[in-house]
């Protein structure tokens, strides 16, 4: 079969990879879709992996919805009060404004498809990653909050 790049279809190795360092050992990030390479403003997704032992730090978005789908690995989301345990095939819903987190509890990668809308996380993640090949960005949790409010996260210290 022969593949094909379009501006609609993204292939597993095609998007823009980012290196996600401490302090939340949360692997990479993998954005597919968003403003600067679709002609939608309203939306972005991609993927993200967690690593074993790391976690997204409870955190919200002030102004969007976030969906969350697990497609490998299992852990404990934190969405409002609840807590619960999820594996592959687990779909999160996580309204603006509400308190949500992740953390693998398992001894392999997480691996989640995420969701956006209004876009702007992807910002974020490029704010705070680093390109395959480039010297690693070590944020401290203070510096990664600022960075994070700059683009409408809020993150709960703990």
């Amino acid at each position: 079969m022969r593949r094909t790049s379009s501006k609609y279809v993204r292939h597993s190795d095609e998007g823009e990879l980012l290196w996600l360092r401490p302090p939340t050992r949360s692997g990479h990030v993998f954005i597919k879709v968003d403003p600067t390479n679709t002609s939608s403003a309203r939306m972005a997704m991609g993927t993200q992996q967690v690593e074993v032992g790391g976690r997204i730090p409870v955190h919200r978005h002030d102004s969007q919805d976030e969906i969350l789908f697990v497609y490998a690995g299992q852990g404990t989301v934190i969405v409002g009060d609840e807590r619960a345990q999820f594996e592959a095939g687990t779909t999160v819903f996580i309204p603006q404004g509400v308190w949500h987190g992740v953390e693998n509890t398992s001894d392999k990668p997480l691996q989640v498809v995420w969701v956006i809308s209004p876009p702007g996380l992807e910002a974020m993640f490029r704010d705070i990653g680093t390109p395959p090949g480039e010297e690693a960005k070590s944020l401290t949790p203070e510096e990664f909050a600022a960075v994070a409010e700059r683009h409408g996260m809020r993150v709960k210290s703990h």
